[in-house]
């Protein structure tokens, strides 16, 4: 196979990585192992620069696919592409029988002449299942943390007022570490009353579905958390890891949301917000619309 049907495999396979906004290292390992089975060299890398720095549309992403389709051409070009993805399986011991099934419905995909927008869409849900299902582990560490040192305390203080923790445990997860970064914003002025806890309280019900023993859990990591005794940079890490794009666009928003309850918006809080979305990977001009759009709603 020509080294530049090649290219098109990895081009989409890059989409694919960006589906949730970013690409994790994860996933730019894999990447990397299949340019090592491809024996590409950095020149001929060169052109798969564009779709590592940023998502492409939806437009170019759906030509990829057909393209993809229409260059395989023979069955043993074809047999080159699923051998390497049958490796990757084989080599991840945490693979089960599903995605070795999903690899061979990749395979029945790849032998239809025609391909349809709908089954494009197949392809890019299988492939994502298939090589990176497991690009979002969570730091085990962290977790450790949160579990002995934060989340002890709250079910025992929730306890003594008669109420039991039940929340799905990776909800609980992303609680804490969602509530470690309002914390930091809602503890800039060294104070969190009435006004922010019920401003927060309305936009996380209407931008996370929070339940009401949910928000009660996380207010609870908001008061936890006002001391500090986090590390910044690894909360964010793995928010990146594990959160995507939008989610993380729709805590920028709940960030300003605490900050402005109390009827303004301070340069230090709006400067905490900063720091916490560009950790975030938001763009600037994110950060910028959120702020002014905070803003608007003060005057």
């Amino acid at each position: 196979m020509s080294y530049l049907k090649k290219l098109t495999f990895l081009k989409v396979l890059t989409t694919i990585a960006w589906a949730d906004g970013e690409v994790t290292q994860s996933e730019l390992n894999i990447l990397k192992s299949f340019y090592r089975k491809f024996n590409l060299d950095k020149d001929e890398l060169t052109e798969l620069k564009y779709y590592l720095a940023a998502p492409v549309s939806k437009k170019e992403q759906d030509e990829l696919y057909y393209q993809l389709i229409a260059e395989l051409s023979s069955p043993e070009e074809k047999e080159e592409i699923l051998h390497a993805l049958e490796t990757m399986v084989q080599v991840d011991k945490r693979a089960g029988e599903e995605e070795k099934d999903l690899v061979g419905r990749f395979q029945a995909f790849l032998k239809k002449s025609s391909p349809t927008r709908r089954s494009l869409g197949r392809m890019r849900n299988l492939l994502h299942k298939t090589i990176f299902a497991h690009a979002r582990d969570k730091d085990p560490e962290l977790e450790k943390y949160f579990k002995r040192k934060v989340l002890k305390k709250i079910e025992l203080k929730m306890a003594r007022r008669g109420i039991k923790v039940e929340v799905p445990h990776d909800k609980i997860y992303f609680i804490c570490l969602f509530g470690t970064l309002l914390a930091a914003v809602a503890h800039v002025d060294d104070h969190f009353d009435e006004a922010e806890q019920k401003a927060l309280k309305e936009v996380l019900s209407d931008r996370f579905s929070f339940t009401g023993k949910e928000l009660k859990v996380l207010f609870e990591v908001v008061a936890e958390q006002a001391q500090g005794g986090f590390d910044f940079h690894e909360v964010t890490a793995e928010i990146n890891r594990l959160a995507t794009y939008n989610e993380r666009l729709k805590m920028t928003d709940c960030l300003f949301v605490i900050a402005a309850a109390d009827g303004e918006l301070s340069h230090d809080e709006a400067e905490e917000i900063r720091r916490i979305t560009k950790a975030l990977r938001i763009p600037h001009k994110a950060f910028i619309d959120s702020k002014m759009e905070t803003l608007s709603r003060l005057r």
